[in-house]
């Protein structure tokens, strides 16, 4: 798991290279120029520990059969209320599989292509994932209201599966236990274990309920396995709301960030010979992280009309 340094050392490590304690005027400009440098080394690598999300499981928008994408943020409907938010948003997608990789041999894994929309999944076949318990089913005019265990990533338009249902009538199980399109999102209300996310789909027969048997009934959605870079969110320092450096920046920040006060006040070759610290400092963590990464299925890989290598 990645280290974090507290930005008290990193900002004692920047004033220690001046060889200068800073007033607070000159840390406000020292809190810009590391961010600034860390927004840097953040787009140097995708495999930054701090930032990869491996094997995620995320709803899949597949209103469109010929155009399926993932969102680039974990909710796929309009009102966020509805849904699990995940860790920071979508930036580089590494890998897309049909199942998770660490559970199952032999995963499918798909071709990805980062659009407008979100990243799309070339060849991508409809495969539900993890299942989650019924806590109400109510039948209105001729729709089919659900209350799920937990709240949960949904479309309008997109898919859901409905699997365990026992009703009274042997021909409306058929028709309910199978896969149908979701019509509608709504709130629940608070009960018991949290908020409930309600999801309404049309049937094809009305049901009264009565008889209607969901203690095991279970519903799932089409999902994909994803293995990104999640977007850079934080903010580093020391006021409210700032965080600390991931260890691996600790260094190539401080030094930064001297280069780039030694050039604003004209010291052109000082600057120039701490950048040069700087870009080693960083270049050895790149290093580590390939080091790291190489006989793991996450590193890049390039494909040929011959050949399917890492690199």
């Amino acid at each position: 798991m990645s280290q974090t340094v507290a930005y008290s050392e990193t900002l004692a490590l920047v004033e220690a290279l001046l060889g200068a304690d800073l007033i607070s005027l000159e840390k406000t400009r020292v809190r810009t120029l590391i961010n600034s440098r860390a927004h840097f080394a953040y787009r140097e690598s995708d495999l930054w520990d701090p930032f990869l999300i491996t094997a995620e499981e995320r709803v899949v928008n597949d209103v469109d059969s010929t155009q399926v994408f993932v969102p680039y943020v974990g909710t796929t409907s309009a009102d966020t209320n509805l849904t699990t938010i995940k860790k920071g948003d979508i930036d580089t997608v590494l890998r897309a599989h049909d199942a998770n990789p660490y559970a199952v041999k032999s995963v499918l894994e798909y071709e990805v292509m980062a659009t407008s929309n979100g990243i799309e999944l070339p060849g991508y076949k409809v495969k539900f994932g993890e299942e989650q318990s019924i806590v109400a089913w109510i039948s209105v005019s001729g729709s089919v209201a659900l209350t799920l265990e937990n709240k949960t990533d949904a479309v309008i338009g997109g898919s859901i599966k409905v699997a365990g249902l026992v009703t009274n009538q042997d021909a409306l199980n058929a028709v309910c236990n199978e896969t149908h399109t979701i019509t509608a999102l709504s709130q629940a209300d608070a009960i018991e274990n949290g908020i409930r996310a309600a999801i309404g789909h049309s049937l094809t027969e009305t049901q009264n309920g009565n008889g209607t048997d969901y203690t095991n009934a279970k519903v799932s959605f089409p999902v994909v396995y994803l293995t990104y870079k999640r977007r850079l969110t934080e903010t580093y320092g020391d006021l409210a709301g700032d965080t600390n450096l991931p260890r691996e920046w600790h260094e190539y920040c401080a030094l930064g960030t001297v280069a780039d006060m030694l050039q604003a006040d004209g010291f052109s070759e000082k600057s120039a010979a701490m950048e040069a610290k700087a870009f080693a400092a960083l270049q050895r963590e790149l290093e580590r992280v390939d080091r790291n990464r190489a006989d793991q299925f996450v590193n890049h890989r390039v494909r040929t009309h011959a050949s399917n290598q890492s690199r």
